[in-house]
């Protein structure tokens, strides 16, 4: 079965998606690494600055920016409770950058039998796809994507 699982959380997953990743893990109980990535190229959010009054686009993205920190933080919390519960050290990473890119670079360097990844719901914004298309392209070992 699998040995070494990568989960890439976005902080946007349903609960459908914990719930199916512990079950994957109570089963196999693999070694297990989740990767958050902060996204550093926020340039896909335009002309902010021109559509809400009164707020830059700095301050937007640093908004946003707040808010990935805050919701980091509740990820690597419910993992952690998750890891204590059933007895598993999570390996957690953080990383800057592009997600598929990040994501895409730890999978090569880390020998995982499975790369576990979300989906965030159809938004004006949402990146989700292009990223399951570059962790896709090009990937030798098995991947779960889960709604």
């Amino acid at each position: 079965m699998f040995n070494n699982i990568l989960v890439a959380v976005q902080g946007e997953e349903s609960e459908h998606f914990l719930q199916q990743v512990v079950e994957l893990i109570k089963l196999a109980k693999p070694r297990v690494s989740v990767i958050h990535v902060r996204e550093t190229g926020l340039s896909h959010y335009g002309y902010v600055d021109q559509l809400a009054s009164g707020v830059t686009k700095e301050q937007f993205i640093d908004y946003i920016f707040d808010m990935a920190d805050d919701r980091q933080k509740q990820i690597y919390n419910t993992f952690k409770e998750l890891g204590h519960d059933l007895g598993i050290d999570f390996l957690w990473m953080v990383r800057e950058g592009t997600p598929g890119s990040e994501i895409t670079q730890e999978v090569d360097r880390g020998n995982y039998d499975l790369v576990i990844l979300g989906t965030k719901p159809k938004s004006p914004g949402n990146t989700s796809k292009k990223v399951k298309e570059k962790v896709l392209n090009g990937l030798s070992t098995s991947i779960l994507i889960i709604k």
